[in-house]
Formats: C-alpha cells, sequence, structure tokens
C-alpha cells in the first residue's frame, strides 16, 4: 500500500553525506548493532522429512537463534545433491496478512510454473535451499493484546527499539544465524533470494554479512531521503533504524556495500511501493562504488516494463542463472 504525501517532509541539509565505503560501512554497523558473535549454539534437529514433486525432500528444521528462542524452517533439496551444492537462504515476503499465518510455506509449494514458489523452484534449480520463518511469521507470531499480524511486527519493533535495537537488527542476527545451518549441512558457497520485505532482509543481510556472495532481491528498493520527501510508503519496517539518518546515511550507500560480491535486481515499472528513482538510486550507487574500486561488474537486473509488484517466470529464471553463475560448488580437496 502506498501514497504520496502533499507535504513532504522537511529536508535535512545535507543529507545523506558523501563519504567512503569505509565510513559507510563502520556507521552502518554502529548503528545497526553487533551481529556476529553469537554465544547460543543452534542446537539444529530435523524433526520431519517429506518428498515433494521433482524429486524435492523437504525437511523440518528446527535451530536456536538466541536464548530461549527457536526457529522452524523448511530445507529443500534433491534427493541427489551433493554434499557441497550451493546454499542459498530463501527469505519469505512480507506481503499482505495472508503470509503472515504461513511464513516461510508461503514460497515452498511444489508449482513448477509459479515464480512465487521461489524456494521450492530454487531448490529444483540444484541448491540446498533453507526456508525459516521471520520474526512475527507462521510459527514464531505472538499475540498483542487486540493487535494482529502486520500490528505484531509494529509492537515486536517497539520492543527491540525500547533496547536499542530495530527489526532491521533483529533479521540480520536471526538470518545469519541460518546461515550457519546451512553452514552445518556442508555449504561454503552461500546466496540470498527474497521478495518484497524478503529483498529487503537479503540485501540487508549482504550489506554486512560478507558470507552472502550472491542475493537475488526482488522489488522494496528504499531510500529514505526519497522516502520522507517524496514518497510515503506504507511498509514492512526493517528500513527504519533509529539514529540511521542522523549518522548520514541511505539504504543506497548500504547496499554499495555489497561489491565485490554479486547482487541482482528484479523490479517492475508499475510497482508503486518501489518508485523508479529508489531503484534507479540502488544501481547508481553500486555501480559508482564498483567503478571507483574498479570491480568487475556486480550488479545485474531484469526490469519488466507491464508489470508491478509481481515476480514473473522470466525474472525468476533470471534470478537463478545469477545465482548459478555466482555460487559455485566449492570442492572438499
Amino acid at each position: 500500500m502506498t501514497y504520496i504525501s502533499e507535504t513532504p517532509m522537511k529536508k535535512i541539509p545535507g543529507y545523506p553525506l558523501k563519504i567512503e565505503a569505509d565510513e559507510i560501512d563502520r556507521r552502518f554497523r554502529e548503528v545497526l548493532g553487533e551481529f556476529e558473535n553469537p554465544s547460543v549454539p543452534l542446537k539444529l534437529k530435523v524433526t520431519e522429512e517429506i518428498e515433494l514433486k521433482g524429486g524435492i525432500v523437504r525437511q523440518r528444521v528446527e535451530y536456536d537463534v538466541d536464548k530461549g528462542e527457536r526457529v522452524s524452517a523448511y530445507q529443500l533439496f534433491k534427493k541427489d545433491l551433493p554434499q557441497n551444492a550451493p546454499g542459498v537462504l530463501s527469505i519469505h515476503a512480507h506481503g499482505g496478512e495472508n503470509i503472515f499465518p504461513v511464513g516461510k510455506a508461503y514460497h515452498c509449494h511444489p508449482v513448477k510454473n509459479d515464480p512465487a514458489q521461489y524456494s521450492y523452484l530454487a531448490a529444483l534449480a540444484g541448491f540446498r535451499v533453507l526456508a525459516p520463518d521471520s520474526l512475527c511469521f507462521g510459527e514464531r507470531q505472538a499475540q498483542w493484546g487486540y493487535s494482529t499480524k502486520f500490528f505484531d511486527e509494529i509492537a515486536a519493533h517497539e520492543e527491540l527499539a525500547c533496547q536499542g535495537k530495530s527489526l532491521a537488527w533483529k533479521s540480520v542476527w536471526d538470518n545469519s544465524r541460518a546461515l550457519e545451518v546451512l553452514e552445518s549441512f556442508g555449504c561454503k558457497s552461500m546466496g540470498a533470494i527474497g521478495w518484497s520485505g524478503g529483498s529487503t532482509q537479503a540485501y540487508i543481510l549482504a550489506s554486512v554479512n560478507r558470507k552472502v556472495k550472491a542475493s537475488a532481491c526482488f522489488f522494496s528498493f528504499m531510500t529514505l531521503k526519497h522516502q520522507f520527501n517524496q514518497y510515503r510508503c506504507c511498509h514492512c519496517l526493517y528500513h527504519y533504524i533509529p539514529g540511521m539518518m542522523k549518522a548520514g546515511i541511505d539504504w543506497d550507500q548500504v547496499v554499495s556495500l555489497i561489491p565485490p560480491r554479486k547482487i541482482f535486481l528484479g523490479w517492475g515499472a508499475l510497482d508503486a511501493g518501489t518508485p523508479e528513482v529508489m531503484y534507479r538510486s540502488f544501481i547508481s550507487a553500486i555501480g559508482k562504488r564498483c567503478k571507483k574500486e574498479s570491480f568487475d561488474k556486480c550488479v545485474y537486473v531484469h526490469e519488466e516494463p507491464t508489470k508491478g509488484h509481481e515476480i514473473t517466470m522470466p525474472m525468476l529464471q533470471s534470478a537463478l542463472d545469477f545465482l548459478k553463475a555466482n555460487l559455485k560448488v566449492i570442492s572438499k580437496n
């Protein structure tokens, strides 16, 4: 849901600051918070296994992300998948109220011609896929008095903010633990894929966790300078980190930290939730850093001129081809 404000907020002078990548990285990590040194073991457990169409095995996996906080996920893979096959963290969309109750399951249905089933289709393409529930979705929903669904996320963000944290930090923490799970299953080359709010989580994760070698992101490319001065997009809360604007940094600068690792951006020109100026800002910032530091091509795009906030099969196929090209199987020898 999106609307354009008739009274844009007053611009902050000099925002965002023109600073070098090392300083962007330092400031972003400072406002985001520590996520790299968890003290709680995963206590990884596979609790059930079924076979889906196409020879895909789907396991239910459980693991701890923090003290007293256990997450359930689906692991999907071909029956004959090599032990060291590339791993892909598949992050479900934020979407409408129909996704909150199901979370991880939304993208795992065995339907070959439905691009929304990218967890299943990535497994068919030869990846070991881990699809967890994000906080407030699926088996991680909570009741907050009269609040339901999206209000659960608002309340969770409020609680985290009162602890000096954010929903963005929580997503990076949890998704970094998910990467540990993929490593435990033998993956040495790992990427991420996500749609909408899952896209946001994927590019935030890739910006700070260098285990992510390639990320495929569909829609929801946000820049705060446009969000608050031109567009008033009602979206998920991952973009809003307390102190980020005060630190003088924006999301296009943050995603420019991904190179020399690779990122794929899928975008529909009719997507009201991802204004073109925000999408182009991402491409420009990544391209400028690559040029300045003489990196090889790092940003790949697939644009659909007649589509909105909707993955198409050509877009998904481009993303899977991108992941295949940039997540190489690493030999044990």
